[in-house]
């Protein structure tokens, strides 16, 4: 169980953490907006046009559109554990946080890549593009932009830690020293196994 003394109030001071924060509002945005588009969007085919009238469709007649709000979704709770785990003093090392933004990395502009194609994609009329009385859906898109080059940010400041501790924590490298039950993260050196029996026995 944690308590409010294992909360530590300065970590909202790092740069790091004001970042997540800031992502964590613009994939809540990102989402949000995409969710609410019931209605308005062109398509997602002429055969579409007659079945959504002529208010439109809503944006779960598009797939690209249902993988934007999923992907954020998670990630968006990814931010909120980031933000616990600094604020808990649990942060990982950086091997792991740089893996996770990477990943993230390029799912998050997959999803702004295809639905910012599918939003600009003409239908029947050639001047008519699918997101065209869409507001929600294009200031969605447009916030899956933000979030993505808030998140490649964070590569780079995790990136930075991780060459700073001399890439330490890759299964398999010179600096990996990670056993577990031993040692909290990897990189970080453990006693001898055979002297620290020993010490235990004579203690």
């Amino acid at each position: 169980m944690f308590t409010a003394a294992d909360i530590d109030p300065t970590a909202t001071n790092s740069p790091k953490f004001r970042l997540i924060a800031v992502q964590c509002l613009f994939a809540l945005t990102t989402f949000s907006a995409m969710a609410s588009q019931r209605k308005g969007l062109a398509g997602p085919d002429a055969q579409t046009l007659e079945v959504c009238g002529p208010l439109g469709c809503g944006y779960s007649s598009f797939p690209m559109f249902k993988f934007l709000v999923a992907l954020f979704v998670i990630y968006w709770l990814f931010t909120l554990f980031a933000m616990a785990a600094y604020l808990l003093q649990k942060v990982p090392p950086p091997v792991t946080e740089f893996m996770c933004y990477t990943v993230f990395n390029v799912l998050l502009f997959a999803a702004f890549m295809a639905s910012a194609t599918e939003c600009n994609t003409t239908i029947v009329d050639p001047v008519y593009p699918v997101c065209k009385r869409a507001t929600a859906a294009k200031a969605s898109v447009a916030f899956a932009f933000f979030t993505w080059t808030a998140v490649c940010v964070s590569m780079i400041f995790t990136f930075k830690e991780w060459r700073d501790a001399n890439y330490s924590g890759i299964p398999g490298s010179a600096n990996f020293d990670f056993v577990p039950g031993v040692t909290s993260t990897p990189g970080h050196s453990y006693p001898n196994q055979a002297t620290a029996a020993t010490t235990q026995t004579y203690a």
